[in-house]
């Protein structure tokens, strides 16, 4: 086992559910490429608008999507090294040893659900500011994407949607120290609070660097429960790489309050495996839905008495 002994400092404590052994963890699958083989195309946005991977957009089709409203990370996300600059996305300089848990020169985006208790940076290091990707702003994004933006901007930008640059999370392992040339090393965690969905799927976005060297060839997931490992980690088995965007997908039913979730990545013989993000879905509980359900009923009832 890689991990014997891991301790997520932040995350909330809380006490186990009833049931908590009936969870289940699987590799859902990976979207290649999200947004097209564009990178990243364009700029300065007010010379020539830049293109950008719609990880958000809805106008991109999202093959894993859970909710099926073509946005990846409807209930919850995080960002890590991100970087804006407008009109010229280089304008500053990359950054490979930035203090992970935030800097306001390459800051994290972070908004999740509020089923989830904690979370934890388990990387050494993040990157940021280099030729990276650039992505949808998921603060200015959220379906429809506004190709208007970039014309209320100064100056002014023809057809450009909101954006932010790539960063990533890598480095050693804060916990087992691992080498990700050499064996997985931990990236992020993150522990489920109460009212939990019984079906959340987690992606993991890599790639769009400026090199694929730096992508992990794999990522992991492990479960924990105050720190022990529970069972063998779930693992997405070799990736590709080409420097456009990935999302891969890990589902997790009847998840309990108290589960923790660890995110590893591997990149035997090559470079620092950077994960840029994480992004949340869920389905309904069935309680919900019958109660949604209940109302739609009595209010077509209600209607044909009217009627």
């Amino acid at each position: 086992m890689f991990v014997r002994q891991l301790v997520l400092a932040t995350l909330a404590a809380v006490v186990l559910a009833p049931g908590a052994s009936a969870l289940t963890m699987s590799y859902a699958g990976t979207q290649y490429d999200v947004g097209g083989t564009f990178f990243p195309g364009g700029g300065p946005a007010d010379v020539q608008n830049y293109h950008v991977a719609g990880w958000r957009g809805n106008d991109v089709a999202k093959t894993l999507d859970l909710d099926g409203n073509d946005v990846y990370g409807s209930a919850g996300y995080a960002l890590f090294g991100t970087r804006f600059d407008y009109p010229n996305a280089n304008a500053t300089g990359g950054n490979a040893f930035v203090n992970p848990t935030d800097n306001s020169v390459y800051p994290n985006i972070i908004d999740l659900p509020s089923w989830v208790a904690g979370h934890q940076i388990l990387s050494s290091r993040k990157a940021g500011g280099w030729a990276y990707a650039l992505i949808d702003d998921p603060q200015l994004t959220n379906g429809a994407r506004d190709f208007n933006w970039g014309a209320s901007q100064i100056p002014a930008s023809t057809f450009q949607a909101p954006y932010v640059k790539l960063g990533v999370l890598d480095g050693t392992g804060i916990v087992t120290q691992n080498d990700p040339t050499v064996a997985p090393a931990e990236r992020w965690g993150f522990a489920l609070g109460p009212d939990a969905p019984s079906k959340i799927r987690v992606g993991v976005m890599t790639d769009g660097l400026d090199s694929e060297f730096w992508a992990p060839s794999e990522v992991l997931m492990q479960h924990t429960i105050g720190g022990v490992p529970m069972g063998a980690p779930v693992s997405t088995g070799t990736v590709a790489k080409n420097r456009f965007i990935d999302m891969h997908f890990f589902d997790i039913i009847d998840g309990q309050a108290g589960d923790e979730f660890v995110f590893l990545a591997s990149n035997p013989g090559g470079g620092s495996a950077g994960i840029a993000g994480f992004t949340f879905e869920a389905i309904p509980e069935p309680s919900t839905l019958a109660i949604v359900g209940v109302a739609m009923f009595g209010g077509a009832a209600l209607w044909r008495r009217r009627r």
